[in-house]
């Protein structure tokens, strides 16, 4: 099984212990994007060894590697649903688990490292979970190209972490 396979396993049964029984397509995305983000910020480097990449698309970055993982896991390990909600007129996308998970192939680092980006996003309302993505450096980035461009949104574009910078704490550990 593959670390991004294993880690939306992990961030699946990280949801379900803080009372979340799914996560929507778009929050899984989130999350694993914000999670890639963290990975830069604190360490310089991905969290998936640049195994996976982001594109631009209308409502943020997603990943066709994340849905090739996805496509593995089905049926096997999660459940994909539908459902629809009175108050938005499409239907959400549900991922679960199908079973519970006994164990995890990553590392008790990988563990805390993604409960720490898990903690901090997991239960937020999803157009809170899309403001902060949009104000990630690479989204910025490419959103100051669109305005340049003035092009409604660069759907497929390449999203590029390398302009996320280390965090300053990082900075001063290094360079102490």
């Amino acid at each position: 099984m593959s670390k991004l396979e294993t880690t939306i396993l992990y961030l699946l049964a990280r949801a379900k212990e803080r009372g979340k029984e799914n996560l929507s397509k778009f929050e899984l995305f989130k999350l694993l994007y914000l999670l890639e983000i963290e990975s830069y910020k604190f360490t310089g480097k991905s969290f998936f060894n640049s195994s996976i990449s982001f594109v631009r698309d209308k409502n943020g970055p997603i990943s066709i590697d994340i849905y090739n993982a996805l496509n593995i896991l089905s049926g096997k390990h999660i459940n994909m649903t539908e459902e629809k909600k009175d108050n938005y007129e499409y239907p959400r996308h549900c991922i679960s688990l199908k079973n519970i998970i006994n164990k995890i192939d990553l590392n008790e680092s990988e563990k805390l490292f993604i409960n720490s980006v898990v903690e901090s996003y997991i239960l937020l309302p999803i157009k809170e979970l899309k403001k902060i993505v949009y104000n990630t450096e690479p989204m910025l980035k490419l959103i100051e190209i669109e305005k340049q461009k003035k092009a409604k949104v660069l759907k497929g574009e390449k999203l590029n972490f390398d302009c996320v910078p280390l965090d300053e704490d990082i900075l001063e550990m290094i360079s102490a």
